[in-house]
């Protein structure tokens, strides 16, 4: 019965599949003309219309028109504008090719983009330049994707260096990230200070943080969707950088030319091996590094079809030595002489897609793939005897914790004519999740051995998420537009299905040429959870599925605003309202830490409790001239409950922030030189500390008060850098340099609070400590491309 209303759903949008019948359309791919790559994100413009569309992620356009004589205006912001009039007698293929631009002092790029400012039906979404982001200063020099993401109004990074997402008041779980049609679960190195995806193998990058197309599910808060470089069509290229923390190479080049190609790129940290001779004979060690693979290799069997495989592999590893003995702290043949801890986290991801067109006006993407994530702890204790050459081992522990899923996907784009573009399609997704798994092997005095294994409670817990959508971008005048679509998924697991129905709607409303109001509203449903302790920042927090325990998360968003652009097109203004809500919020239990050994299952340690934000964005944005950049501002507030916690009180979310500023700033000094600086500032985060303490002897106790009852210090700092590049006969060189944190601000990366009692158990105030890390950190970086 339910596959039969779905069915009569998606059957609701075909009738306007025939209202294309006095209508012609033109479409086509556009391409790179040095590399033979497809573009995406072109615009494409019909001024006598007053209208547009864009190319999507695979370079495919396609638009109809009553018209029989047009003109088309197909820009890029990194190639030349091109201009085509057209005579159409039927539906008419164009494959349009464009040439880069060379960069002038009179017109410099703009990293970011919003798509399409007054034209665009959606809101609350940007595009990120790839090609400029390695001009902004980052921490140690290294260019991240995701610490450009976190300048934009209603984004936040977590503690600083952090490359992780929070987004109008939701949590990182609550994000879904993208790479090539696949989501990955841990898009960070190093602890969160670095994110999975390199820019030079990166060719488009979007953000949605709100009015969610139905295509997208699964998450409640962001969109954001990577798509890789294809690579070199026509040519061999490479590159090679070296900075401060790692080294990066990237090769790419045609298998056939014109017909097939690849591309592959690496980066490693070299801290180990750095560090390594310098900790040789210490009694402690540890060493840490991390690695990424990317790869894509893509085929053009005919004009209507093209084939993709991509590829990714990444790994952190953790390496922490002790040895007693160098401490001579041996006092007993069963205290460990020697304890050895390794710790491990990475994705990995696979995934297979045919492009198919059909007709002149459909465009069919089918996508087969895997992706996983993987983390493990595993802790050996050995010790030495006199007599006994070989150590002899005392305790080994262990922690793994994984998510699999196998994916199926069927996304399709029809033009229906010139006032309905429709999407819709079909996906499946099979999860294996095990939560946790701990196993102890511990010898006796008397040698022998023996093994507690602990699981959450299973070994793998598996489930089946199914969902259909549809969606029409109906153009009912040439100023109004609206996008309304429809989600139905379905999550297979036992004790139950969970199904869900999720309308989405946009509206742009264009006031005159250069001003369009828009508003939105969604809902969305996420099946799975991010269970988060708090304290060290190892990944080993938990991705849980919901089961018969434990609902879905749910959420609901309205957002509203204007766009404004000037004529000329240089200065761009965005102001937008939202308001959230969710519901089925996971939290830990106040008392999990102290319970969690005792508790077979995790669903025993948690509480759910929903939660509200709300807020108010500004984005002010120049796009040329030899000063380019742009203004984030966000004022918003987010807050949670939960039954049990905090008496059943609403209580500030730990990284809910008032204010929130962003100031970025790129000046071209001349074809070879460009500086650039960020300036952020944000009121401090909620913290728990206590109101008081008592001394009931011997023991102190302390009283917290309410759960994030206080705040950090505010948050400032001032980063700069140098970007100098010189064109060789036979490569380009670039050489970079920067200073994050320009004046030294210590920033707080952790507070905490401890007991202040005297010798005479005087009691006094708690003791607030304030934990910086970053001040005044140089970086450099040098890079060939050949």
């Amino acid at each position: 019965m339910r596959s039969l209303a779905l069915f009569l759903l998606l059957s609701g949008f075909c009738p306007t599949v025939h209202i294309y019948a006095q209508s012609l359309s033109v479409s086509g791919y556009v391409e790179d003309r040095l590399s033979g790559e497809r573009i995406p994100d072109v615009e494409i413009y019909f001024p006598d219309l007053e209208r547009g569309t864009i190319t999507n992620q695979y370079g495919f356009y396609s638009f109809a028109s009553a018209s029989t004589q047009i003109k088309l205006l197909v820009s890029h912001i990194a190639y030349e504008p091109q201009e085509f009039d057209l005579k159409l007698f039927q539906d008419t293929t164009l494959n349009i090719i464009l040439t880069p631009r060379e960069i002038s002092l009179s017109e410099v790029e703009v990293v970011v983009s919003p798509n399409r400012a007054v034209e665009n039906v959606y809101m609350s979404q940007h595009n990120i330049e790839i090609a400029q982001i390695e001009t902004l200063p980052m921490l140690l020099g290294e260019p991240d994707v995701q610490k450009v993401l976190q300048l934009l109004p209603g984004v936040q990074g977590g503690q600083e260096g952090s490359s992780g997402l929070y987004v109008r008041g939701g949590r990182a779980d609550q994000n879904l990230i993208l790479l090539d049609g696949l989501p990955l679960y841990n898009p960070s190195h190093l602890f969160g200070f670095f994110s999975v995806f390199p820019t030079q193998a990166m060719k488009s990058v979007k953000l949605f943080k709100g009015g969610f197309p139905a295509r997208y599910g699964g998450r409640l808060s962001s969109v954001v969707d990577y798509t890789m470089r294809e690579g070199n069509l026509k040519q061999y290229r490479g590159q090679a950088a070296l900075g401060i923390v790692s080294s990066r190479v990237l090769i790419e080049g045609p298998i056939k030319k014109e017909k097939a190609s690849f591309l592959l790129s690496g980066r490693r940290t070299f801290i180990d091996l750095f560090l390594r001779p310098f900790q040789k004979g210490n009694s402690e060690q540890d060493l840490i590094y991390f690695y990424d693979l990317h790869f894509k290799a893509n085929i053009i069997a005919s004009g209507r079809n093209r084939f993709y495989l991509s590829a990714y592999a990444g790994r952190d590893l953790f390496e922490y030595r002790y040895d007693s003995e160098k401490n001579q702290l041996n006092v007993s043949k069963f205290i460990p002489d020697r304890s050895e801890t390794d710790t491990g986290w990475g994705n990995r991801l696979l995934a297979l897609r045919w492009n198919h067109i059909i007709g002149d006006r459909t465009f069919v993407n089918v996508l087969a793939g895997m992706t996983s994530y993987h983390y493990a702890l595993e802790q050996h204790r050995t010790r030495s005897q006199p007599g006994i050459n070989e150590p002899i081992r005392v305790s080994e522990d262990s922690w793994n914790s994984a998510i699999l899923d196998r994916i199926v996907k069927v996304d399709a784009e029809h033009n229906a004519g010139s006032r309905h573009y429709l999407r819709f399609g079909l996906e499946g997704i099979w999860h294996r999740i095990q939560p946790g798994r701990t196993q102890r092997q511990t010898e006796t005095e008397s040698e022998e051995k023996a093994t507690v294994e602990q699981q959450f409670p299973t070994n793998h817990l598996k489930s089946r998420t199914i969902a259909a959508y549809a969606e029409d971008e109906i153009y009912l005048s040439r100023r109004f537009q609206i996008n309304v679509g429809l989600r139905a998924s379905g999550y297979l697991v036992d004790g139950g299905p969970y199904w869900s129905i999720e309308p989405r709607v946009s509206a742009n409303l264009r006031l005159s040429e250069h001003l369009a109001a828009k508003v939105s509203a969604v809902t969305m449903q996420q099946y799975i959870h991010l269970l988060t302790q708090g304290g060290a920042r190892l990944p080993n927090d938990l991705w849980v599925p919901s089961t018969e325990l434990i609902n879905p998360q749910r959420g609901q968003q309205i957002a509203m605003g204007l766009a404004w652009s000037v004529p000329s097109g240089r200065y761009e203004l965005y102001l937008e309202a939202y308001w959230r809500r969710m519901q089925n919020l996971l939290e830990y239990e106040t008392d999990a830490n102290t319970r969690s050994s005792a508790v077979l299952n995790w669903a025993d340690l948690v509480e759910e409790g929903n939660g509200q934000a709300a807020g108010l964005e500004i984005f002010a944005q120049k796009k040329t001239g030899r000063w380019t950049g742009w203004l984030g501002y966000t004022l918003g507030k987010a807050s949670r409950k939960f039954k049990n916690l905090n008496d059943g009180e609403s209580f500030p979310d730990g990284f809910d922030r008032r204010h929130d500023l962003s100031i970025v700033g790129r000046y071209r000094i001349n074809n070879q030189v460009e500086f650039s600086a960020t300036w952020v500032y944000g009121s401090g985060y909620p913290v728990w500390l206590p109101v008081g303490q008592y001394l009931i002897r011997p023991v102190i106790v302390v009283d917290f008060g309410p759960l994030n009852n206080s705040r950090a210090p505010d948050y400032h700092r001032l980063d700069v850098g140098f970007h100098f590049e010189k064109t060789l006969s036979w490569a380009t060189r670039t050489f970079s340099l920067g200073l994050y944190n320009l004046y030294g601000r210590k920033n707080p990366f952790y507070v905490y609070a401890y007991s202040n009692i005297d010798e005479y158990f005087y009691r006094r105030p708690p003791q607030v400590t304030k934990v910086s890390l970053f001040q005044w950190i140089p970086s450099l970086s040098y890079q060939l491309e050949f």
